[in-house]
């Protein structure tokens, strides 16, 4: 049976309840990949929410593709200081993330630097580097409003 679709956009607000579980999730060392889509929401309404964040990426307009061994692949879309995150395949994307689950896992929670699995072959990029970086910025902005 296909994997559901899933879609986080730019108008939904922080759901605290989701956020606090995720953020327990990270600080027991339960997190996994099977969290994704939630910690998706979270990240996504935390992007849009953070002043921080929406200055990174003032005027800029990135797609992001996240593709994960054994699981959906997932994108990251920006313009006009809005994210939006959902599953699936996006159009065109300026970059593309390939990692193993456990990888994954351990980079969104903050346990793996993405700068040291990238150094290592572990993480793949396909890419402009410097969107690459961009977005382990905005990893560890939103590591940061989570804690």
């Amino acid at each position: 049976m296909p994997a559901m679709k899933w879609r986080v956009d730019s108008g939904q607000p922080i759901d605290e309840e989701l956020r606090d579980s995720i953020l327990d999730r990270i600080e027991e060392g339960t997190f996994c990949i099977d969290d994704l889509e939630d910690y998706c929401t979270v990240f996504t309404q935390i992007c849009n929410d953070t002043e921080d964040i929406a200055d990174e990426v003032e005027g800029l307009d990135k797609k992001f593709q996240i593709k994960i061994d054994g699981k959906p692949a997932a994108w990251l879309a920006f313009k006009d200081m809005k994210f939006e995150m959902g599953s699936g395949a996006i159009e065109s994307p300026d970059l593309t993330f390939d990692m193993g689950a456990d990888l994954a896992a351990d980079i969104f929670s903050g346990q793996v630097d993405a700068t040291a699995a990238y150094m290592s072959g572990d993480l793949k990029v396909d890419g402009i580097i410097n969107d690459a970086i961009l977005y382990r910025t905005l990893l560890e902005l939103v590591q940061d409003e989570l804690e």
